[in-house]
């Protein structure tokens, strides 16, 4: 019997098994219905966590989220070694199945089960499949736009609020304690900056003392003002600058 012939026929035929089931499972998991089953996966995990901050929940039901919690994780793993077997290196190639891997990762870890923290992580895998929604899409596509205006105005106001803060403690610090220190100062001028009860709270017991605070505190409001409006219409310009394209 020709036992070369018989073992290179084996080994043909499994290598074509392999192959077709590989471009099964490629198949599968580059599938709508894939992706949409792990979004509900997601969504039901999402929930359970939910659940497990319940004090009623947890007491009655601890062991049936723990063992759903556990089910799903069972599932991400799963989902993470298909994905794996079928990329290969190139798996690790894309940002967000590295971010996929880390996040399941992290969550799975036996410390994991102690901290719910850890594992809300994984509700933020649903931010890999906004691409699947236009309309969510765009929104995340608009966030991260505006993130150079946002970091822009961070960087103005906290320039802005140092120097107004600095004036505060030199002209009102030996009297409030509000601007004590720079901290404390920098802290109240946030505060007047959401318009939460600046007036009646910090300005006006200012005012009492010192009458001529009113410019201190008009020129802080109008300049914040001032800085607001600006970031909103550049926001504005680069919203319609997005849907123009």
């Amino acid at each position: 019997m020709n036992f070369s012939g018989i073992k290179d026929k084996v080994l043909g035929k499994l290598q074509r098994r392999h192959k077709e089931d590989k471009r099964r499972l490629t198949k599968l998991v580059e599938s709508h219905k894939f992706d949409m089953f792990i979004v509900s996966i997601i969504l039901a995990d999402a929930l359970v966590l939910g659940l497990m901050t319940s004090d009623y929940f947890d007491f009655y039901f601890d062991r049936g989220l723990f063992l759903l919690d556990r089910l799903f994780m069972g599932i991400f793993i799963v989902e993470m070694l298909m994905k794996i077997y079928v990329y290969r290196k190139a798996f690790f190639k894309s940002g967000w199945n590295v971010f996929d891997f880390v996040i399941v990762a992290v969550s799975s870890v036996p410390f994991a089960s102690a901290f719910i923290v850890f594992r809300t992580f994984r509700v933020f895998r649903l931010l890999k499949y906004l691409d699947r929604f236009k309309t969510l899409n765009d929104m995340v596509e608009i966030f991260i736009k505006l993130l150079p205006v946002f970091a822009s105005l961070v960087g103005i106001v906290a320039v802005f609020m140092y120097s107004f803060a600095i004036i505060g403690v030199s002209l009102y610090g030996g009297v409030f304690a509000n601007f004590n220190n720079l901290g404390s100062a920098l802290f109240v001028l946030i505060q007047a900056f959401t318009l939460d009860g600046w007036a009646s709270t910090i300005a006006r017991p200012v005012m009492a003392v010192y009458p001529d605070a009113w410019l201190y505190f008009t020129s802080f409001i109008l300049l914040s003002f001032l800085i607001v409006i600006s970031f909103v219409m550049t926001s504005i310009n680069k919203v319609v600058s997005f849907f123009k394209r």
